[in-house]
């Protein structure tokens, strides 16, 4: 677990108290609408992370948001990036989705498109 919050920090400047990781943890994973993926290396360790959330619409059908796609550094270019999107992809196949989305950064924008996905619109936050 502190494995996978450590590759997360190269996808945000949010830094969560690492004395505060195991309850982290255990709120996250008590999600039912969920999943997440680690990627390991051979030697088993953490290489990569990424997760989808399934929101029930008010319309009524399930849509997918992928989030929190971080592979280490000295594993990047080599395909781990592109299977996490897949299986993630898949998972939402699985869960009847019938779209997936995500929000990346501009300069990311290239490597998502490989994957397949297209701009829709304009994603917008407000931090806190």
């Amino acid at each position: 677990m502190t494995a996978v919050m450590e590759i997360l920090q190269s996808t945000s400047q949010y830094r969560a108290d690492e004395k505060d990781y195991d309850q982290i943890w255990g709120e996250f994973q008590s999600q039912t609408n969920h999943f997440g993926l680690v990627a390991l290396d051979e030697k088993s360790d953490v290489v990569g992370y990424g997760s989808i959330f399934i929101e029930r619409k008010i319309r009524g059908g399930k849509m997918g948001h992928i989030e929190d796609i971080a592979v280490h550094p000295g594993f990047r270019k080599k395909g781990i990036g592109k299977l996490l999107i897949n299986a993630l992809y898949q998972i939402s196949q699985e869960e009847k989705c019938y779209k997936v989305s995500l929000v990346c950064k501009e300069h990311n924008l290239f490597f998502y498109q490989k994957c397949d996905f297209v701009i829709d619109g304009i994603s917008l936050s407000k931090f806190l």
